[in-house]
């Protein structure tokens, strides 16, 4: 089947939706799909992708305009392209679906899926527009519970909960050093407002003898940083983007893993520590609760 998947990020740029976009590539072509990935930064997952543009159209504020421009681009290079695809599989939100009407009609494609990773705008012209913008799916899938249960409020089309999954290397077992002289609480995300990282900064600076790690990129680093210097944050490091190797390595230094975003879809980063064996601090976000069950502490932010 020849498939067409459009989203704006790819790895190595941190994240769980991009992990999850370019692991489903890379096993659909094992399976003898035929995949292109439309995407805007990041490196290809197949040597036929198509890199629209060069600038990082996903930094533009408001977010919309990005995704509207970026979407548009690639309306403009399938134009181009001439290219055929039977499916369209988008990810993203309402304004990732402004052109997706045009899109399946110039590739021909017989259904148009979208993926929700994240929990949907609360402003109401936002919910108006996807309300509308969702006649045009076919098949709508959600990462997250509460995205779920958001989506079945706009659409008429059926919801699939399909939770993301993590890397094989975070399964294989290894040797945790207990006798350690200092107790570590890590973090791994994309550093944006709604993962809502004052508050590990704001933790971090009550309890002095505990080490924080916070692992990731983002417009919101040189903030944090700032805070770390100006509060003479001693127990915290900010210590940018890890590979999955780095990540496996940290997450057996340490002893919890917390999770205080604001929204979610399913937290990869969280889904990952697990797999290390650490106990689990989150918020209720996403639908969190479902996955962690009573054997880890839901914290209400």
């Amino acid at each position: 089947m020849k498939i067409l998947r459009i989203y704006t990020r790819l790895p190595p740029l941190i994240g769980g939706m991009e992990k999850h976009i370019a692991q489903l590539t890379k096993e659909q072509i094992k399976l003898g799909h035929d995949v292109t990935i439309y995407f805007n930064k990041g490196d290809k997952v197949s040597s036929h992708d198509v890199q629209v543009s060069k600038y990082s159209l996903y930094k533009l504020k408001p977010q919309f305009l990005g995704f509207f421009l970026f979407h548009f681009l690639v309306l403009i290079r399938l134009l181009r392209n001439k290219n055929k695809f039977e499916l369209i599989h988008i990810h993203g939100d309402w304004s990732s679906l402004v052109f997706s009407k045009l899109i399946k009609k110039i590739v021909g494609a017989e259904k148009l899926i979208l993926t929700v990773h994240d929990e949907l705008s609360k402003k109401i012209l936002h919910k108006k527009a996807f309300s509308k913008l969702l006649e045009n799916v076919d098949i709508l899938f959600a990462t997250g519970y509460k995205a779920a249960s958001q989506l079945n409020k706009l659409s008429n089309n059926k919801v699939i909960v399909q939770p993301s999954g993590i890397q094989k290397i975070f399964l294989d077992s290894k040797t945790r050093d207990f006798n350690k002289s200092s107790f570590q609480i890590i973090t791994v995300a994309n550093l944006f407002k709604k993962k809502n990282l004052d508050l590990v900064l704001d933790i971090a600076k009550e309890l002095p003898l505990v080490k924080f790690l916070v692992i990731g990129e983002g417009p919101e680093k040189n903030y944090l940083l700032g805070r770390v210097k100006n509060e003479k944050l001693s127990n915290i490091q900010i210590l940018g983007y890890k590979n999955s190797i780095e990540l496996r390595s940290l997450y057996y230094q340490s002893d919890v893993f917390i999770l205080t975003s604001i929204k979610e879809g399913t937290p990869t980063a969280m889904l990952e520590a697990m797999a290390c064996g650490l106990p689990i601090v989150a918020n209720d976000a996403g639908g969190v609760k479902r996955i962690l069950g009573s054997h880890n502490y839901i914290a209400d932010i």
